[in-house]
């Protein structure tokens, strides 16, 4: 089985990037959805900001990074990253899906419209530091929120892919519990 996380937003907290790890334990790869190292200009810091441990932590991972609105050049020097694309197309397990930091979707449609351009299944986004599992026909829209600064009264939450016979795909809040979850 093939087990894949997807995060955003942690900008930059070690603290909740070690809770993260002893709850999923080991996965085979992590793409992150932006907003890594820096906290932004227009958020507090979290708890456990530590951009320059986190690096390295995140050296340790076979991580993949789209960039978002506060990765800079210097934060993929340190994280040992050569390009961030904004927009990522992937295929996991045979489902085709679109990754991207989000922050230029402007409401609901623009998203659903991204997804259609790109001709993908699944859209996966961040920024909004909100968690969103939306499901539309056949296509997904889904954010994991942020794990270090979640709005609008949300958990600190992720996803998690899980890839065999069947793709199952999770939303999950830091404390372990099971937001929303999907089998393709």
């Amino acid at each position: 089985m093939r087990r894949i996380l997807i995060v955003s937003d942690t900008h930059g907290s070690l603290t909740s990037w070690k809770k993260l790890k002893a709850l999923v334990g080991s996965v085979d790869e992590i793409y992150h959805l932006g907003d890594v190292l820096y906290h932004g200009p227009r958020n507090p810091l979290p708890e456990g900001y530590d951009p320059s441990k986190l690096a390295e932590e995140l050296k340790h991972e076979n991580l993949f990074l789209v960039r978002g609105n506060c990765d800079a050049d210097v934060d993929l020097l340190v994280l040992g990253i050569s390009e961030a694309p904004k927009v990522l197309l992937l295929s996991f397990g045979g489902i085709d899906s679109v990754l991207t930091h989000g922050e230029f979707f402007v409401d609901e449609q623009h998203a659903l419209r991204f997804l259609e351009n790109y001709r993908a299944q699944i859209l996966f986004y961040g920024h909004s530091h909100v968690p969103r599992f939306d499901q539309f026909g056949l296509k997904l829209v889904i954010n994991p929120g942020s794990l270090s600064l979640p709005k609008l009264h949300t958990d600190p939450s992720f996803v998690l892919l899980e890839i065999g016979d069947s793709i199952k795909i999770s939303l999950i809040s830091l404390d372990g519990k099971i937001t929303r979850e999907v089998f393709l």
